[in-house]
């Protein structure tokens, strides 16, 4: 099991919507390049980071001003604690903690036959699509495959307008030069 800080939109365009950030240190702001990429014109690229030390997470600003914890202006390194409302540009976020299955990160409850596909973890680890999300996804393809023709995750969840065609770039350019670094002679 692995813990994961995550933020649940309470405010804003996108109520509802879940980030799980399970990393040591994660970026987020409204840059693509960031762990959990925001839209939200009133945070810069990188606008700052989410940080776990030992059980305890910390926001770092990055960035000044658009970041706020309990309605109180964040300067430096502050602590979030579960139940707590952080505020990041234009959204507010209710904060929790959650235990995470580490090989089924971004697969739902309901067991799948087939395994979460890479791209479904990244997405998921960068908090753009929700579990719930790839399960569809995965749904998606299975009845797609059941007719006789084969489409690869990222272009369902494409087609399907859970992922922009810059996130899904993205996401393929940064697995591919990491195959490349692993098995580069």
């Amino acid at each position: 099991m692995v813990k994961a800080l995550v933020l649940t939109a309470i405010t804003g365009a996108q109520i509802g919507r879940r980030y799980a950030i399970s990393e040591r240190i994660s970026t987020i702001g409204s840059g693509s390049q960031c762990d959990v990429t925001l839209n939200d014109r009133h945070l810069s690229a990188r606008h700052a980071e989410i940080r776990q030390i030992f059980d305890r997470w910390f926001i770092v600003p990055l960035a000044p001003g658009g970041i706020s914890l309990n309605g109180i202006p964040v300067r430096g390194q502050s602590r979030l604690n579960p139940g707590d409302q952080l505020t990041l540009g234009s959204t507010t976020y209710l904060v929790s903690y959650e235990e995470l299955e580490e090989r089924a990160l971004g697969a739902a409850t309901e067991a799948l036959t087939a395994s979460v596909p890479r791209l479904g973890e990244y997405f998921v680890r960068r908090g753009i699509l929700t579990p719930d999300q790839v399960t569809r996804i995965v749904r998606r393809q299975r009845d797609i495959q059941a007719s006789g023709v084969t489409l690869p995750f990222g272009q369902i969840a494409y087609e399907m307008g859970l992922i922009s065609r810059a996130q899904l770039e993205q996401a393929l350019n940064e697995q591919r030069a990491e195959f490349q670094a692993r098995f580069h002679d």
